[in-house]
């Protein structure tokens, strides 16, 4: 994954993350960082990757934690991966902590190339590290393949202003409440975990 060395919530529709939704559109510096705020996040916090057929749900971009980023994409075929940048606050995927659960509820972690897999029930995800950041690609096992979801660890990167402008919305710049792209449609609750898969890991 030479990528990754540059490199390295649910469901509101059909994240992340395709740089075929970053289309044509531009806008200055200040503008896309007002953009960034109005949603609560951090402008170097966004990332986005390619995957053929994906295509980004923009209703799904929103904050994760206090100022990262999450959003989905989503294929015609039913595929969705999901992506999740946050600040590191330690081990991204914790393999070496010992799992106390069932044997049964276990899951499965190792390390590919410079990012780490993980698997636990019917999700996956693909976790590296760039800087100060942690970055998820996972989806669900039975609509996302292990090829796809290392693809798009593999070209997940930081977004550029193009791509920012194709990926942040346009409207609602400005106060007002921040519509999260990981917390539950209705009533208070923690933020989403869609695929079951990040419990117990830090970052």
């Amino acid at each position: 994954m030479t990528h990754l060395r540059r490199a390295l919530p649910l469901l509101l529709l059909p994240v992340v993350v395709t740089s075929a939704a970053c289309g044509t559109e531009s806008a200055n510096r200040p503008e896309l960082e007002a953009r960034a705020r109005a949603l609560g996040i951090e402008r170097d916090m966004v990332y986005v990757t390619d995957v053929p057929g994906y295509t980004l749900a923009a209703q799904s971009v929103g904050v994760v934690g206090d100022h990262g980023y999450g959003a989905f994409s989503s294929s015609p075929g039913g595929g969705m991966i999901a992506i999740r940048v946050d600040e590191r606050r330690g081990d991204p995927v914790a393999c070496t902590d010992p799992d106390t659960r069932p044997a049964t509820e276990r899951g499965s972690c190792e390390q590919d190339d410079e990012s780490w897999y993980r698997a636990s029930g019917t999700g996956h995800e693909y976790v590296f590290q760039d800087g100060g950041r942690v970055i998820r690609l996972s989806g669900d096992r039975a609509g996302v393949t292990r090829d796809v979801l290392r693809r798009a660890a593999e070209h997940a990167h930081q977004a550029d202003d193009r791509e920012l402008a194709g990926v942040l919305p346009t409207g609602g710049v400005g106060p007002g409440p921040v519509e999260r792209g990981d917390l539950p449609a209705d009533g208070d609750g923690a933020p989403q975990d869609p695929f079951g898969i990040t419990a117990g890991t830090s970052g």
